[in-house]
């Protein structure tokens, strides 16, 4: 990928004074057709292109840099080194976490500015205004929890914005993200008149809610969270024997930047705004985990916000599939890539008949003229030395062969089978319409506040967990402890979000990123995850520092 050779605020001040033509020319992504595209709708398209544009999804620096540092991602060393390894400058798309987020803010006060000078219909002009100020809202909670405080830009530099200036507090940064989103709340369509793909009234409130849940658990004082996690591997006599996951108990710290606030109060509006969502209407749970991930179910059903895509389209399509799954090589069907998956520790969180892994995971493909199978534990089953009833039943499940391989490369990678699903599996760039905000996450930011607001899981919280456990097949969780439920929530988030975007954002917003990583090491295929007290915040490009005198210093470490 070209470099950027200017700071994002730098390029946002040329983009501010030539974009106007750039929107107006940019493929849209919606549903829109052309006879109804406005001047406001291609301002909006724009805006909502420069997600998937070359800054952040385009050529993969997202989600790479959300979901690769964390507890549960593994692969390959050679693809996990840099950012997956904690070495964050080392990897080549991670200016992109400033860059991509700043260039989408601009403009989107760029599209604002011009949006409210056109004579329009006011119901109309008003939206597409509040759709700006979602994704403004959304640029700015993506900065805050990578880099802590940020300058904040609340106009255009094309419109007077200085790019000199310092970093705002985490608070101020959090009290304008809430302010944007309130206002797009405010004036957003409803779901069921709004756009598919484009941001719409329960999208701002699941959203809000998120930012509400983010804001309460990482200033909560004190508490312990119980993660299933440690070593993964002991040596006996030389030789690895791999480990199960145990349960470890830490002790939560305060997220810099948010301290004071008051915990209790974040926690109430994070559960009242995602009943809101959850009283609605608008989106619903699929019957089982096989039919969220189907491109037929795109936008429908528990898919509240997505990347909107084009299938083998060199801008509009994406490697995502290709790296969790692999694509298929028409010549002998065999698999290319799926080099990001999860680890043998996550596939062990799992009830043994729960969907996200007898149909959420792989289980058998065609490699170097073999079939391989996961997990590697299953040898006795694919070789038939197990001849027990459960054993009969997996290999019909499976389709499991004596002939089989367990690959040393694939022995400890569980890939999902949620990035199948797109058009065309034999296609580098797919339209894999990556998840932004999912239904589960709002039963689970629900859950998660309710719990902490009433010093215990309520009825409400405990149906709301089970929604997502029953269609996906797994046992009902029953009342326990506040901890505890704590505790189980932020391992189902783990368990039904997995590589969405959300476990290490999860793990440091509870403040237990450094005791859980380190817990790990290393894991089953030697992926570093030691962390220090410097990968709590992620580095500010060199260009930026370069440029903008009102930054006197990078993040602690760095």
């Amino acid at each position: 990928m070209k470099k950027l050779v200017t700071s994002a605020l730098l390029a946002a001040t040329l983009l501010g004074a030539t974009s106007c033509k750039d929107f107006l020319t940019e493929k849209p992504v919606s549903g829109v057709a052309p006879a109804q595209i406005t001047s406001a709708d291609l301002y909006i398209n724009g805006a909502l292109n420069t997600i998937i544009g070359e800054t952040m999804f385009r050529y993969g620096p997202f989600p790479n840099l959300w979901d690769y540092d964390n507890d549960d991602a593994t692969g390959a060393t050679w693809a996990f080194g840099d950012i997956g390894a904690g070495n964050f400058q080392n990897y080549w798309g991670i200016d992109n976490g400033w860059n991509g987020p700043y260039i989408l803010i601009n403009h989107c006060s760029f599209a604002m500015a011009r949006i409210q000078a056109l004579t329009m219909d006011a119901t109309a002009q008003k939206d597409a205004i509040a759709q700006l100020r979602f994704l403004r809202a959304w640029g700015y909670y993506l900065l805050v929890r990578a880099y802590g405080p940020v300058p904040l830009l609340k106009k255009s530099v094309a419109d007077g914005e200085t790019p000199q200036l310092p970093r705002s507090p985490v608070k101020d940064v959090y009290a304008f993200i809430i302010e944007d989103l309130k206002a797009a709340e405010a004036d957003l369509y409803p779901a069921a008149n709004a756009v598919v793909g484009h941001p719409n009234q329960t999208v701002a409130k699941s959203l809000l809610a998120k930012v509400y849940v983010t804001m309460a658990s990482g200033s909560l004082a004190s508490g312990q969270v119980t993660v299933m996690g440690g070593p993964t591997y002991k040596l006996v006599a030389g030789k690895r024997v791999l480990l199960a996951p145990v349960a470890l108990t830490h002790t939560k710290t305060v997220v810099g930047g948010l301290e004071g606030l008051n915990s209790t109060d974040y926690f109430k509006l994070a559960r009242d705004k995602a009943q809101e969502v959850m009283s609605s209407g608008a989106y619903t749970l699929f019957p089982t985990h096989a039919e969220v991930w189907t491109v037929g179910n795109q936008n429908k059903g528990e898919h509240i916000w997505s990347l909107q895509t084009i299938s083998n389209d060199p801008n509009f399509g994406n490697e995502v599939s290709m790296f969790h799954i692999g694509r298929i090589n028409p010549a002998n069907n065999e698999i290319e890539g799926g080099w990001i998956a999860s680890s043998d520790h996550w596939y062990h969180l799992f009830e043994d008949n729960d969907q996200r892994i007898t149909t959420g995971v792989l289980h058998r493909w065609k490699l170097y003229g073999n079939f391989m199978y996961y997990p590697y534990s299953d040898s006795s089953v694919v070789k038939g030395t197990d001849m027990s009833a459960e054993a009969q039943a997996k290999r019909a499940r499976y389709g499991y062969q004596p002939t089989d391989v367990g690959n040393i490369d694939d022995a400890h990678v569980a890939r999902l089978r949620k990035f199948e699903a797109i058009s065309d599996r034999t296609v580098t760039r797919g339209n894999f319409n990556y998840p932004l905000l999912r239904y589960p996450d709002v039963l689970l930011i629900y859950a998660e506040a309710a719990n902490e607001a009433n010093g215990g899981p309520t009825a409400e919280a405990l149906e709301a967990v089970n929604k997502i456990r029953r269609r996906n097949g797994a046992s009902e969780v029953k009342t326990m402890s506040q901890q505890a439920f704590r505790s189980f929530v932020l391992e189902e988030r783990r368990r039904e979000l997995a590589h969405e975007g959300d476990r290490r954002w999860d793990l440091l917003r509870w403040g237990i990123y450094l005791p859980v990583m380190n817990a790990l090491d290393s894991d089953e295929n030697n992926v570093l995850k030691r962390r220090s007290t410097k990968h709590l915040l992620m580095p500010i490009p060199v260009t930026e520092l370069n440029i903008n005198h009102e930054i006197s210093g990078n993040n602690p470490g760095w």
